[in-house]
């Protein structure tokens, strides 16, 4: 059985380990932060000592052979995807799914307090440094690999000069993950026509025909190519 001094200290082990956690994602205003993720951890830690004890006193007491500590915390990890689910939930409003990592890591927050409340400590330990690892170091390593898989292109467009037009090709652009890096106007502002170059950057499968095809396609734009190479910088600057 575990004692009760040896389980308030797997339970503040398991709020330290959480915290570490949940401080990071509290760092990035993630919507699941410090004190959801040391919640889960001290419950989850809570559960599989409670499963421990019980499945202990029930063999040791009254001779039950088929209880199983493992039941209680069974529950855990698929209970805790409910937490996982709002935390993505809380995002859809987006136009992509967003809260993926919070949500796992909400799960994997839960299995170190499963694995404190065990009384494997150096195991949680190692774990926790690992997950902060993933979390702070991983994030780096994904931006660069994203950025060498971005394609760059400066475009030459014309179209109609409204406010309607405006917001046709803004919502080309966001349909198409198209990030706009720069912006600058060739016309004049009381033209029926605007003439623009635009660079625009994105990640994908998408080649510039693609592109080229679909703007063409939008009602009210007449005239859609890329820049060539050595009018590039001068049509990149921010404006």
């Amino acid at each position: 059985m575990i004692t009760t001094e040896e389980s308030i200290i797997r339970l503040c082990i398991a709020l330290v380990l959480g915290a570490v956690i949940g401080y990071e994602r509290q760092a990035q205003n993630k919507s699941a932060g410090l004190r959801t993720h040391t919640l889960v951890c001290i419950g989850s830690c809570l559960c599989m000592i409670v499963s421990v004890n019980v499945a202990m006193s029930y063999y040791f007491g009254y001779g039950y052979h088929n209880s199983d500590p493992e039941r209680i915390a069974a529950q855990v990890v698929s209970g805790v995807g409910f937490l996982g689910a709002g935390t993505i939930l809380a995002n859809q409003k987006a136009r992509n799914v967003q809260g993926l990592t919070t949500a796992a890591t909400i799960w994997v927050v839960a299995a170190v307090g499963l694995v404190t409340g065990a009384g494997y400590l150096a195991v949680a330990i190692v774990a926790t440094v690992l997950i902060f690892l993933v979390l702070t170091v991983f994030i780096r390593v994904d931006t660069l690999l994203t950025e060498r898989c971005r394609k760059y292109y400066i475009l030459q467009v014309a179209m109609k000069n409204t406010v309607g037009q405006s917001r046709r090709m803004t919502a080309f652009f966001a349909e198409e993950k198209i990030n706009v890096e720069s912006f600058q106007a060739l016309s004049g502002e009381e033209g029926p026509l605007a003439e623009f170059t635009v660079r625009i950057s994105y990640i994908g499968r998408l080649q510039e025909s693609d592109i080229i095809g679909k703007l063409l396609a939008l009602k009210g734009v007449s005239k859609a190519e890329i820049v060539p190479e050595e009018t590039k910088e001068s049509a990149a600057g921010p404006q």
